[in-house]
């Protein structure tokens, strides 16, 4: 009956952790970046057709929401290039309510000039070089008049480059933090149980002779302290280096 008992205990104390672990798992929140009045895609000089535009929507906004990072494509017909442009598409993005947290793809047809303009964990997050592999591998679209494929590469290239937290993807479905709960509230159990088996294996007589123990007395007794200074040259000229912030661009022609 004893051993019944116990084994009962032990089922619901698996029982009650593994709702405990659950709870913790269901109250990790992300920001909401996908947001419905967001437009993602803003075709101002008329390269993409209807259906194209709907459906780069839907991959912005999916990808914004996976990235926690809004992913923005713009199009224009001005002549803005270099930076211009990042001065162009940095205002943008303020103006329309995007995140501190937001990467732009401006195309400007008249100058022939596109541009990746990244801010927050998008600069932070995504190397100079990563970025201009992407917009490189988007201008072989463009130059190829493919500019619906250009545009949705940029998004999975994006997309695939932050949504790189282990966390984020462990805890995306709810089977998975099921699966870590019980891990976790097995694995807790368990080692509650043996340390409950585990015996005190030392005695009294282990450090007692003939049932008497002697102490020693022993102190550090503060005499002096003996301090010795040297003279550091100082070089009294400065430097300073660009960037900082999370922000970058990167651009080219096609």
């Amino acid at each position: 009956m004893m051993k019944i008992n116990k084994k009962i205990k032990a089922f619901m104390s698996i029982i009650m952790a593994c709702f405990m672990c659950v709870g913790v798992l269901l109250s990790i929140k992300t920001d909401v970046y996908a947001d419905s009045s967001k437009e993602y895609v803003y075709d101002n000089a008329g390269i993409l057709t209807a259906d194209e535009i709907s459906k780069l929507k839907s991959q912005c906004k999916k990808a914004s929401e996976d990235s926690e990072c809004d992913i923005v494509i713009i199009t224009t017909n001005i002549g803005h290039d270099g930076s211009t442009m990042d001065s162009y598409l940095k205002k943008f993005l303020d103006d329309n309510g995007y995140s501190k947290d937001a990467v732009i793809y401006g195309v400007d047809m008249q100058s022939r000039a596109d541009r990746m303009y990244t801010q927050g964990k998008a600069g932070t997050d995504i190397s100079q070089e990563t970025i201009d592999d992407i917009r490189e591998a988007c201008e072989e679209k463009l130059s190829d008049k493919d500019y619906y494929k250009a545009f949705s590469k940029y998004i999975k290239n994006m997309n695939m480059c932050m949504t790189t937290s282990i966390v984020k993807k462990l805890t995306y479905k709810m089977w998975i933090k099921l699966l870590i709960a019980s891990g976790v509230a097995v694995a807790a159990v368990l080692t509650m149980m043996h340390n409950a088996k585990a015996r005190m294996t030392v005695s009294s007589t282990e450090y007692t002779k003939d049932h008497n123990f002697k102490v020693n007395d022993r102190r550090d007794v503060f005499i002096n302290t003996t301090v010795v200074t040297r003279h550091i040259e100082h070089n009294n000229s400065s430097g300073s280096s660009g960037g900082g912030g999370g922000n970058s661009g990167s651009g080219g022609h096609f």
